[in-house]
């Protein structure tokens, strides 16, 4: 079975401004590296997502309403795997380093640049599933959507 494409790697390493791939196929994001392996990693897994929640969608270039939704909503997921992946889980730990008695804390900046951007898709994530979901239901609906019928709805 073939997964429909949402979104592409090429996509998602441009949306986040990365660089590379570089001489050993990695991608640079927030100066953390990442591969390229990982990274399309991430973007498959976005659409297998987008793909599981909405089959009836054919990916890239489908007339259908809810395609631009669920499009943004693979590239937003993609994008939120490869940041999650590329911080390994540790904001600070990636930054910050001791030597004895000195200690030396780079994160300030890019903690909060990569918290954001995080909180950012993710909220991004939410109203684009939640645009194909409701394109979807309205579509779909089996319910009497209720309407004005003139002056006999008031006393």
């Amino acid at each position: 079975m073939s997964i429909p494409s949402f979104t592409s790697l090429s996509e998602a390493v441009s949306h986040l401004n990365a660089i590379g791939p570089d001489s050993n196929n990695n991608y640079t994001v927030f100066r953390l590296i990442i591969s390229v392996t990982s990274a399309q990693s991430c973007v498959d897994y976005a659409n297998k997502y987008i793909y599981s929640i909405v089959p009836s969608l054919s990916g890239l270039g489908s007339s259908d309403p809810r395609e631009v939704s669920a499009e943004l909503a693979a590239l937003d997921i993609a994008c939120l795997g490869i940041l999650v992946t590329v911080v390994g889980g540790s904001l600070v730990g990636a930054y910050d380093y001791s030597l004895g008695d000195m200690h030396v804390a780079r994160a300030g900046p890019y903690v909060y640049a990569i918290k954001t951007a995080i909180d950012a898709y993710r909220q991004s994530v939410i109203a684009n599933l939640g645009n194909v979901s409701s394109v979807a239901l309205a579509a779909n609906s089996t319910r009497r959507i209720p309407h004005y019928s003139g002056p006999e709805l008031f006393p």
